[in-house]
């Protein structure tokens, strides 16, 4: 999104902030003004992080929301997102998953420090008779005692953090407060053509890197990467029927929605965002972290007191959840045989379709993917792609995947004619070598035509091999 110089009002005399790209440094008048008439919208993690936090941070989460009740608003999309992850295992359990990650974690540091000290013993010839034997077997066992007792009280925190409840929806706590809290302040969902044509424009964006948004385009399906760009065009919708400037509190702290930090510059939103919303409502755009909302409100709010522990839990969540703290999610020859015989045994066309993409450098085009599939010539190909996501989603809970791959087939919009049907396909260009070695024909072969043919003969030969 390219800026663009707007006059300034005050008869062409322009001063050193009239510059789309220029950013004041919000003041305290800035936030007593938007915690009394601005728009507060919260994004899906801080509603998460109230599975994610101990007690004490979310009894003050839940004081600053209440203080704030009547400037919050949610967007539809925000909403989908939050019951779409709150029974995940990493929100919903938590503080449990984390005891196990890390029990987990000693009891692989206590295996390898055995097997080291063993590997040393037998190396020197250590025979058992020996004093320094000995003195090894009770070190040993002092550390397992020391680890398990780290266990039991990492256990014991986990079991005093979680909450009791949440499994059925009347009994959740969180539930009860939200509902409290937030009942007419949620947003109307697009319409089924809005929806379609936001999530088209989504990757369009992606394409040119313009906020916000585009960031998940690189490992997740098309829908689910769309979701930033969605809850951005819910609240653009509700900031022009409003009067006041609009607060986004969030804990996504990647770079299509945030300005980096630099050493003591405060984050601040991406300046093409501020801009588009100005253009689009008049309304001026501030961000804060949940941390951020905490510590903000604990000064302007009377009668509200917040635990500087709360806030540095925010702060360690955002850090945990953040995607620069994700491990590596690259595709691995193991995860993506597995992935496509997988895809196969439910859906070949869509196998053939990668595998024609392989061979054509990554890119697949609509033709092709017609004659694979078999489709006739007027069938749109909306929804193509979600027995990737399905296949993804159930290899991920298997542990096959991490979760954090990027997305296998990516849709690419906009054909001269008809700008909202698919005009191909595109796989992520470091799969294409894996793909070529992994599926297709040898090359050189009398039977090896390339492209369609060799898709087919892939796939034929898993569903082969699986039989």
């Amino acid at each position: 999104m390219a800026f663009k110089e707007e006059p300034t009002g005050n008869g062409g005399v322009r001063g050193i902030y009239d510059c789309d790209g220029a950013h004041r440094t919000p003041l305290k008048e800035d936030y007593t003004r938007l915690f009394t008439s601005g728009m507060v919208v919260l994004d899906t993690n801080v509603l998460l992080n109230l599975y994610r936090s101990n007690e004490r941070t979310r009894q003050d989460t839940l004081a600053v929301l209440t203080k704030l009740r009547d400037r919050l608003w949610v967007p539809h999309q925000v909403l989908t997102e939050f019951w779409r992850n709150r029974e995940q295992k990493s929100v919903r359990h938590h503080h449990g998953t984390k005891a196990k990650e890390t029990s987990a974690a000693l009891e692989k540091a206590r295996r390898s420090a055995q097997d080291a000290v063993e590997r040393w013993m037998k190396d020197v010839r250590l025979k058992e008779d020996e004093d320094v034997t000995r003195q090894i077997h009770e070190g040993l066992g002092v550390l397992t005692q020391s680890l398990d007792l780290l266990r039991k009280v990492i256990d014991g925190q986990a079991e005093r953090d979680a909450l009791a409840g949440t499994a059925e929806t009347h009994t959740d706590p969180v539930l009860t407060e939200l509902e409290r809290l937030l009942r007419g302040r949620i947003g109307e969902p697009l319409s089924v053509g809005e929806y379609d044509k936001a999530v088209q424009e989504a990757a369009k964006r992606a394409d040119d890197e313009i906020p916000p948004g585009y960031e998940d385009f690189k490992n997740k399906s098309p829908e689910q990467a769309a979701g930033d760009y969605l809850l951005w065009v819910q609240l653009l919708k509700e900031a022009a029927q409003r009067d006041g400037d609009v607060l986004l509190v969030t804990g996504d702290v990647k770079k299509d929605w945030w300005q980096p930090r630099d050493v003591d510059i405060q984050a601040r939103p991406r300046a093409e965002l501020v801009v588009e919303l100005r253009e689009e409502t008049g309304a001026h755009l501030y961000m804060l972290t949940p941390a951020g909302l905490l510590t903000w409100a604990e000064q302007l709010l009377d009668g509200l007191h917040v635990d500087r522990g709360s806030v540095d839990d925010l702060e360690q969540l955002r850090d945990t959840d953040g995607d620069d703290d994700l491990p590596d999610a690259d595709w691995t020859k193991k995860s993506l045989f597995q992935f496509i015989l997988q895809l196969t045994t439910r859906s070949p066309s869509r196998s053939k379709v990668i595998l024609a993409a392989a061979e054509n450098g990554g890119f697949v085009d609509r033709a092709t993917v017609y004659k694979l599939a078999g489709y006739p010539e007027d069938r749109q190909l909306k929804g193509f792609t979600r027995p990737i996501s399905t296949v993804a989603r159930e290899l991920t809970e298997s542990g096959v995947l991490n979760g954090n791959e990027p997305f296998l087939l990516r849709t690419i919009y906009g054909s001269a004619t008809e700008p909202s049907w698919a005009t191909g396909f595109r796989i992520p260009d470091e799969v294409v070598p894996m793909v070529i070695d992994l599926f297709a024909s040898p090359r050189g072969s009398s039977d090896s035509t390339g492209g369609e043919a060799d898709a087919e003969d892939a796939v034929e030969r898993l569903l082969l091999d699986e039989r």
